[in-house]
C-alpha cells in the first residue's frame, strides 16, 4: 500500500491509496464518503487489480481543498488528474470505477478522456423529472442541522430519510470506524446535493468508451430512474440489475459486487 498526490487544475491537492496488482482501477467513492467506502471490498480487489481509491476533495487525504466556488466540473477534473497518474503509470488507458455522487464525477471525467478504457457506474445520483435528489425541504432542514452543529442527526436524516437506508443499517455503520470521517464529511452534503439537483444525463451521449451501469433491485425510486436515465443517454452502455440489493451491495453483498465489477472489467 501506498500514498500519492496530485494537484488538480484548481490547485486542490488530491490524493489517492494505492494497492494490489493488475490493471489500475480507479475507485471513486460518493457523498459523506472517503476512499474508505472500499473497506469490505478492496482486499478481494486488489488480488486483481491494481486499485487507486482517491478521496475526493474535501475529506481525507483531500482535505486541503482550494477556496474557489464549489462545481462538479472541478470534481472531474480532480478524477481526470487521478486516471492520467495511473495511466501514465501503466502506459495505457485504465479502468474507472464511480458509485452514487461519485458516479456523477466519473461520468463527467470519463468525456472526451482517452485515459479511460472501461467504464463502470453504480447509481448515479441525479435528479430526474420529479424526483430530486435532496428536495428543499430536506436541503433546509440539513441545512438547519449543519448550522447548529448536528453532524449526528444531519447524516441519520440524510440516510435514512433521503437515500433510503434502513434504520438497522445506519445503526451498523454507526459501528464502523469510517462513521467518524462520515460526519466530517457532513457539511459537504449542501453542496454536493444542490449540484446533483442540475445535473443532466444527456451529457453521456458523448461517451465512446463502454459503460456499465449498475443498480439495486430495491433502491428508492429516485436512484433507480437515475441509472435508467444514464443508460438511455449513453450509446455503449449496458445495464445490470443487482437482486435484493439497494445503494450499498459492496456492504450487503460483497461477493455479488465483486462478481459483477470483475464480469464488466
Amino acid at each position: 500500500m501506498s500514498l500519492h498526490e496530485r494537484v488538480s487544475t484548481d490547485g486542490t491537492r488530491i490524493g489517492w491509496e494505492q494497492k494490489g496488482s493488475g490493471p489500475m482501477l480507479v475507485m471513486v467513492h460518493g457523498a459523506t464518503a472517503d476512499r474508505s467506502r472500499w473497506a469490505a471490498v478492496e482486499r478481494q480487489l486488489a488480488e486483481h487489480y491494481t486499485l487507486l481509491m482517491m478521496d475526493r476533495r474535501g475529506r481525507g487525504l483531500s482535505r486541503a481543498e482550494s477556496q474557489a466556488e464549489y462545481r462538479i466540473a472541478a470534481e472531474a477534473d480532480d478524477v481526470r488528474a487521478v486516471v492520467a497518474a495511473a495511466a501514465q503509470q501503466q502506459g495505457s488507458p485504465v479502468l474507472l470505477f464511480g458509485h452514487s455522487y461519485g458516479g456523477l464525477c466519473v461520468l463527467d471525467a470519463a468525456l472526451d478522456n482517452r485515459d479511460v478504457a472501461k467504464l463502470l457506474v453504480y447509481e448515479p445520483a441525479f435528479a430526474t423529472p420529479g424526483l430530486d435528489v435532496i428536495g428543499p425541504e430536506a436541503l433546509a432542514e440539513l441545512a438547519l442541522l449543519i448550522g447548529e452543529g448536528a453532524h449526528q442527526q444531519a447524516l441519520e436524516f440524510f440516510f435514512v430519510r433521503v437515500i433510503g437506508v434502513p434504520e438497522a443499517m445506519v445503526a451498523m455503520m454507526k459501528t464502523l470506524p469510517s462513521w467518524q470521517q462520515r460526519l466530517e464529511a457532513v457539511p459537504t452534503l449542501i453542496r454536493e446535493g444542490s449540484a446533483a439537483n442540475v445535473w443532466r444525463p444527456d451529457r453521456v451521449a458523448a461517451l465512446t468508451m463502454p459503460l456499465r451501469i449498475l443498480v439495486g433491485e430495491v433502491s428508492p425510486p429516485w436512484l433507480r430512474a437515475a441509472a435508467l436515465a444514464a443508460h438511455a443517454a449513453a450509446p455503449a452502455s449496458s445495464l445490470v440489475e443487482l437482486p435484493g440489493q439497494a445503494h450499498g451491495a459492496m456492504d450487503s453483498a460483497p461477493q455479488m459486487f465483486i462478481d459483477e465489477v470483475r464480469r464488466f472489467l
